[in-house]
């Protein structure tokens, strides 16, 4: 996978085009966000299901930092931004109203051999609040 493919699975990211979204999904992926929260997600399905209610109550955006095509598997370094949607409530992350978490993740993505995501391993290196504006 190439930077622009990956800039267009962010693009459908933050547009929350699920569909295309889904389409980098191996079906059998399997994503590892924290898995001492228990936040590791088997099948293409279950991640579409953390996000899709997860947006309905967080506005999320992801800032390519870095990236680098290992071949078999891409390396990306992010920024993300979550900011609570009034009136929502989720409970995948902590995130006080009144707050915006900035977080930089490292992530890895493995390949098929269809050039799709079969692996997804994300660690936070660093994360902070601010006052929401």
């Amino acid at each position: 996978m190439d930077r622009a493919a990956y800039e267009d699975y962010v693009a459908a990211f933050n547009g929350r085009d699920y569909d295309r979204l889904g389409s980098y999904y191996a079906d059998d992926v399997e994503f590892i966000l924290n898995p001492a929260a228990g936040l590791v997600f088997h099948g293409r399905q279950a991640i579409l299901d953390l996000y899709i209610p997860f947006h309905q109550a967080v506005e999320e955006r992801v800032d390519i930092v870095k990236f680098a095509d290992g071949g078999d598997c891409i390396f990306a370094e992010v920024n993300a931004t979550f900011k609570p949607r009034p009136g929502k409530n989720q409970s995948v992350i902590e995130l006080p109203h009144g707050k915006v978490l900035k977080v930089n993740t490292f992530a890895i993505y493995d390949l098929d051999s269809d050039g799709r995501f079969n692996r997804i391993r994300a660690c936070s290196y660093s994360r902070h609040y601010e006052d929401a504006e």
